[in-house]
């Protein structure tokens, strides 16, 4: 812990970002090594849910999952097509998957104060969770427009805190912290060069695109809409394959996930970068993981030593700068 901040209480803001949240882990694991203690923590969306993971001290647990997580994995976690009229899924594997691991189902079982925001779709305002069901509130969070169904939770619904407030460094302030690390992974596109010729090009490996509906192999699903919905998928990419040629020879648009999920994350970047003018932390530490998709989870130990390189030279550029004032 250095010095100056002995018998202070340190907080720490995740932000928004999807996969790039498993930068975060990297963080923390650097937060550890430098004997830094973290009394509060607060998070938004993928923020929450590593935060979360941090209060429960189950975050090496979330860290095995990321960099041993497959496509079978990443099926039972999102995959879960429930053709709601306002989701794609409603989330509810996910909840599941995520009590298993997590051990806890409430604020109150945590072992640090924890805060996880979500926006209010009826008023567009930001809801700060902090008590009672902590998997609905996570569930919340991280509920991208489009991709998640809301979730009703004490009379509101809501949607993706990082609408209103990507990266929460208010928060862990109210909470009582004097000193705020903050973790901000929004900012940071690749060139949209790149974007536009990934887009054009539907025989993308998995790498590279937001994940599809895998073709099913077992007899945990059989007749249904999930069944057809993967049909369809297929006979799409069929037609896709034979079509390349024509398509690479013209413009052509991404699908409207794609518009969706990146559309939300370039208005999270621009408001985040607004309120960090109002609301600086103590520390700013930003992985540089824009080369990373929204959806691109199997690029977790990519994301996690982004957020270990981060975090070292923040920490350290911050170490020099209270030398220079000692000696001022």
């Amino acid at each position: 812990m250095p010095p100056q901040w002995k018998n202070k209480r340190v907080g720490l803001a995740l932000g928004s970002g999807g996969a790039r949240g498993w930068a975060h882990l990297g963080v923390l694991e650097v937060l550890e090594e430098k004997g830094i203690a973290v009394d509060r923590v607060a998070g938004v969306s993928m923020g929450a849910a590593v935060g979360a993971f941090f209060a429960a001290g189950r975050s090496p647990v979330l860290r095995d999952l990321a960099v041993n997580l497959d496509w079978n994995r990443l099926r039972q976690f999102f995959w879960e097509i429930s053709l709601s009229r306002s989701g794609l899924t409603d989330g509810k594997r996910l909840l599941e998957e995520t009590a298993n691991l997590l051990g806890a189902s409430a604020f109150e079982e945590l072992g640090l104060p924890m805060r996880a925001v979500a926006t209010d779709l009826a008023t567009g305002g930001e809801v700060v969770l902090a008590a009672g069901d902590l998997l609905q509130a996570l569930r919340a969070s991280i509920s991208i427009p489009g991709l998640f169904s809301p979730v009703r939770l004490d009379g509101r619904l809501l949607v993706d805190g990082g609408l209103v407030n990507p990266v929460p460094i208010n928060v862990v302030r109210d909470m009582g912290a004097e000193v705020v690390i903050a973790v901000d992974v929004s900012q940071g596109y690749e060139q949209e060069e790149k974007f536009a010729r990934d887009v054009s090009d539907k025989a993308l490996t998995a790498s590279s695109r937001p994940p599809r509906l895998p073709q099913q192999k077992d007899d945990e699903e059989s007749e249904g809409p999930l069944q057809a919905l993967a049909q369809f998928f297929d006979d799409v990419e069929k037609k896709m394959r034979r079509m390349k040629a024509s398509w690479q020879a013209r413009e052509t648009k991404p699908d409207m996930l794609e518009v969706l999920v990146r559309s939300v994350r370039i208005m999270e970047a621009q408001i985040a970068l607004a309120r960090r003018e109002f609301e600086p932390p103590d520390i700013l530490i930003e992985p540089q993981v824009g080369g990373i998709g929204t959806l691109d989870f199997q690029r977790a130990k990519e994301a996690i030593a982004a957020g270990r390189k981060a975090a070292l030279q923040a920490l350290a550029q911050r170490g020099r700068g209270a030398k220079k004032a000692r000696k001022g």
